[in-house]
């Protein structure tokens, strides 16, 4: 969203303001000022006593953290410090315990040198556009409810309450068939935010686990996001394992990738199909029943909800705007195609790597079927993502030549410009964490996609 008029330190070309999050370079975009007032704005709509707060493992986050809890206290709220913890945990956290609102310290796919608060409000939903709008708002006039510095004001180790949301992903799925099955799984959690608290899912599945990057310490000794580029080194090693199946996250743990053992990763966008292949399996569908996906998604999810008759609908790209279109349409299932898994019965109700794991296990294990055969079973993905380095105000010129080069497609403006007929589609929009413009295209045939990409390109190279 456009930031005009606000206040300078929410200005800098290093810091992001998105519904994905105030994220920033450190110590130069996410400055110390720009962590003040953002705490102080958070803090003072907050309308409840208590606040969760985790983060991932970023050197800064111990930093942030300590900035967040000291603020918070002084605002008179009870702080739940769940440590380092995926951010689908500290959701749900937020739900279960009634808290007011929630912090996630962590700049989700970003490098090291990033970091960023996710704010949640009450039921552990992120802040959404207009709350958004609400903070920056406090921002702008700087007007922030005073200190309190309430009596018995505390802050509580929640790290019990971490198994409250792993309950509630292991009651969506049959554990005792996952358990028959004593499954071994390879996992890479980036050295991030799911360090502990996957591995203490598997091990509460009956699975054995192959750990790989779970130490927490610091340091991404792959680039974080996890793509197939990136994983590289975790794809030659499960296919040297005796692995059932492997997993690799982001940094916060909310994307989720699936390995092979004779594929190593595929792709990302797979993730919610399978996944929403285990609840199809392990629930009676009920009649009005959708699902929800966002524009930047693949058709694989289409294809499995044409399957049995269920509509698919999209949404603008942001976990926020996944789950408020999921509510509106009444979905029983949804997600990003960038291996975000929504299950609206998980409290977390947002993208959630613990909900992805448990439905693919609980997938293979009533199906009876090994990962590469499950995973053989679905469309081949053709998609490619393309990021581009470009100034803000070329977008609206370069949208006009994307309509007059694909006039025959079906046009959605809700979020950028996608572009879509019945065997293809292109997506082109400023992303909502980094500085950059992101093309994604899918077709039905390899040769079709590389058509599309190839007159999409020669439309980026005259702008």
């Amino acid at each position: 969203m456009a930031l005009n008029h606000q206040k300078p330190v929410f200005q800098h070309p290093d810091l992001m303001v998105s519904v994905s999050g105030i994220r920033g370079i450190i110590p130069t975009g996410l400055s110390p000022d720009v962590i003040f007032h953002s705490l102080m704005a958070f803090g003072s709509r907050l309308k409840g006593n208590s606040v969760v707060i985790g983060r991932d493992s970023r050197p800064s986050g111990a930093y942030i953290e300590n900035i967040a809890i000291g603020i918070m206290l002084a605002m008179g709220k009870n702080v739940i410090r769940l440590g380092i913890v995926p951010t689908p945990t500290v959701k749900a956290v937020v739900a279960q315990s009634g808290a007011a609102g929630g912090i996630m310290i962590s700049a989700s796919h970003n490098p090291v040198i990033w970091n960023a608060f996710k704010f949640i409000g009450p039921g552990g939903f992120f802040t959404n556009a207009q709350d958004l709008e609400g903070l920056l708002d406090l921002v702008r006039k700087e007007d922030y409810k005073p200190f309190q510095f309430k009596p018995n004001t505390d802050v509580e180790d929640g790290t019990d309450r971490i198994q409250a949301h792993i309950d509630s992903v292991l009651a969506r799925v049959n554990v005792s068939a996952i358990k028959r099955k004593k499954f071994t799984v390879f996992l890479d959690a980036v050295n991030g935010g799911g360090s502990f608290v996957l591995p203490e899912l598997l091990s509460r599945l009956g699975c054995k686990v192959i750990l790989q990057h779970c130490t927490p310490d610091g340091t991404f000794p792959r680039p974080p996001e996890p793509t197939p580029d990136a994983l590289k080194q975790s794809s030659r090693l499960i296919k040297k394992s005796k692995a059932d199946i492997g997993f690799a996250l982001d940094p916060d743990a909310d994307r989720l990738v699936v390995l092979s053992p004779k594929k190593g990763a595929i792709s990302e966008e797979l993730t919610l199909p399978l996944s929403f292949m285990s609840y199809l399996v392990s629930n009676s569908v009920p009649k009005k029943a959708s699902i929800t996906v966002n524009l930047s998604t693949s058709f694989v999810n289409d294809w499995v909800a044409d399957s049995v008759g269920i509509p698919t609908y999209r949404s603008k790209v942001g976990e926020a705007n996944v789950v408020a279109e999921m509510i509106h349409r009444k979905s029983v299932f949804g997600g990003e195609g960038n291996g975000g898994v929504i299950d609206p019965a998980i409290p977390s109700f947002g993208r959630d790597s613990l909900s992805g794991v448990a439905h693919i296990l609980n997938l293979l294990a009533l199906k009876g079927e090994d990962a590469e055969t499950v995973i053989g079973s679905l469309p081949a993905v053709h998609m490619r993502k393309i990021a581009y380095k470009i100034a803000g105000q070329k977008t609206e010129q370069i949208y006009s030549k994307f309509r007059s080069a694909f006039s025959e497609y079906k046009e959605d403006s809700r979020d950028g410009l996608r572009l879509a007929n019945q065997d293809s589609w292109i997506h082109i929009r400023p992303s909502n964490t980094e500085p950059i413009l992101r093309l994604i295209g899918e077709a039905r045939t390899k040769k079709d996609l590389e058509s599309l990409l190839n007159k999409a390109g020669k439309i980026m190279e005259n702008s």
